[in-house]
């Protein structure tokens, strides 16, 4: 909230914002929802507020609010609020949804981060598993000839 406040301060500009986030079975409300009434309580009016609850993982929330910007202006600049643990992972699917933005992080409990980081680990583990299993696999290579040129 301080940035937006300060960007309106230098700026004279109001800023909207693009709640994103579905809701998922043990959820009473969506995560849009939930933000959107979070902005409304500390002040933001309801006309800067834009919701988009239809996707259900970060991918789909950075393109699915993509769409949103692309139709209402040509150009923007956009800024994303996240974990701070999930901030690099959430710039890698903003930059896969053809966004262009820069990530804020919020603060995490300290008993948290460590699972988290893991989580985050190995979901980009995974995400660019071709490139690690190449990379694997090509020492595996080396190795397997270093180790068979000893033999000879």
């Amino acid at each position: 909230m301080d940035f937006y406040y300060k960007q309106e301060k230098k700026t004279g500009k109001k800023a909207s914002f693009i709640v994103s986030g579905g809701q998922g079975d043990d959820e009473l409300i969506s995560e849009a929802n939930a933000m959107r009434k979070y902005l409304i309580n500390k002040g933001i009016p309801e006309t800067y507020i834009l919701m988009e609850d239809k996707s259900v993982n970060t991918l789909q929330n950075m393109k699915f609010s993509k769409a949103k910007m692309d139709a209402i202006m040509d150009s923007y600049h956009s800024i994303f609020a996240t974990n701070n643990f999930h901030l690099f992972r959430a710039s890698l699917f903003a930059r896969k949804a053809g966004l262009k933005s820069q990530g804020i992080g919020s603060k995490t409990a300290l008993y948290y981060m460590p699972s988290a980081l893991i989580r985050e680990f190995i979901a980009i583990i995974v995400m660019y598993k071709f490139v690690h299993l190449s990379i694997i696999g090509f020492f595996f290579f080396i190795f397997a000839l270093l180790g068979f040129m000893q033999l000879l």
